[in-house]
């Protein structure tokens, strides 16, 4: 039987370029229309993802409604522990504010106009003229949103606008009801006012502070770093955020960045990889070790027969009570010269039975 070979089916035996890669680069790269469908799969990709987190975030903030009294008791105890760290009373720097009506009105349209446009610019860019960076940033803002996320849930916490209510010596004032315009109106179903903690207008204005000056290169690019600036004293003077909230949001960016360094993922790996080769080996010795000892207790166990002659396997062998005669033959075996030497007798003194008399003498 003569064999044939085709060239095709030679080079991928070889190794060299696999057919599925080769026909895959052939038509998602070489091609004009390949090259638009996988783009367009990519960015339709990545679109569903920060959507389902969007919607993910939104539905999760709604669970803390319902929960008022712990968030205004939250409140209470965020505003004495910024007290207890000497931080810049909130109260104090909105009076300032509130001397220019104008400045309130433009703050309150910056909290409701900025934050969500700068965000998906920003990730948009990153998106279509950045995308080797966008693994990067990807990461970032999920898991600095996820950990948000989990904090809303776990603790409630009601603005400063609202903790009038429980401290009416504190004066703060709704910037959005007073001077407009408001993000929350009347029969708002979405909004959840009582997730306060921590803030994503100060978290996310630092990552696009961070992705800015971490893509581009030029001298201009340290100029975002007002957007975090301005962003942090605009949620503290319409009364939206306390300092506190504003740390914590940066703070978990921060995180997300230190963790998403190549270097770090790289040392997250290898530790769960060792961990993982660790226990396998510690689980391997234990199941040999079990399997041993069962198996030594089996054949050390010795087998009695019954009046059958059948073995009975777990049942040790029953043996008669040695009578005076065996005792006596015993004993006398033991009087070696070795024996007495160890057991520190003299010479030639043999051990006695029990009941034998002894001015007898030395038994033969």
């Amino acid at each position: 039987m003569v064999s044939i070979p085709i060239p095709w089916r030679e080079q991928a035996r070889s190794g060299d370029r696999p057919v599925a890669v080769a026909l895959r680069s052939s038509w998602l790269h070489a091609t004009r229309l390949g090259r638009a469908t996988s783009s367009a799969l990519f960015f339709g990709g990545q679109v569903l993802l920060l959507a389902l987190l969007y919607m993910i975030y939104r539905m999760g903030r709604r669970m803390a409604v319902g929960r008022e009294p712990q968030a205004l008791a939250n409140a209470r105890d965020v505003w004495n522990v910024e007290r207890l760290l000497d931080l810049p009373s909130e109260s104090t720097i909105q009076q300032l504010a509130l001397h220019s009506t104008h400045l309130l009105e433009l703050a309150n349209r910056f909290y409701i106009g900025v934050h969500f446009p700068a965000s998906i610019t920003f990730l948009l860019w990153v998106l279509v003229r950045h995308r080797d960076a966008w693994p990067r940033v990807r990461l970032v803002i999920l898991a600095s949103t996820s950990a948000a996320l989990l904090i809303h849930m776990l603790y409630p916490l009601a603005p400063p606008r609202f903790l009038p209510q429980v401290m009416p010596h504190v004066t703060l004032v709704d910037t959005g009801a007073v001077f407009g315009p408001t993000p929350y109106t009347a029969g708002d179903t979405v909004a959840n006012q009582y997730a306060a903690m921590p803030s994503l207008h100060v978290g996310w204005s630092i990552l696009v502070a961070w992705g800015v000056i971490t893509i581009l290169r030029t001298r201009a690019r340290w100029l975002i770093l007002a957007h975090p600036v301005i962003t942090s004293i605009v949620v503290v003077i319409t009364a939206n955020h306390y300092w506190m909230d504003g740390v914590i949001g940066g703070g978990l960016v921060a995180i997300a960045v230190q963790l998403s360094r190549p270097t770090a993922r790289n040392r997250l790996a290898c530790l769960a990889t060792g961990s993982r080769q660790r226990l396998r080996p510690t689980r391997d010795r234990a199941a040999a070790t079990a399997l041993t000892s069962a198996s030594a207790g089996i054949r050390s166990v010795p087998c009695a027969r019954q009046e059958s002659g059948r073995p009975v396997t777990g049942l040790p062998e029953q043996r008669p009570l040695p009578g005076p005669d065996e005792h006596a033959a015993v004993s006398a075996s033991c009087a070696s010269p070795a024996v007495s030497a160890v057991s520190g007798d003299p010479p030639g003194e043999a051990v006695r039975p029990p009941g034998a008399d002894p001015a007898a003498g030395p038994t033969a």
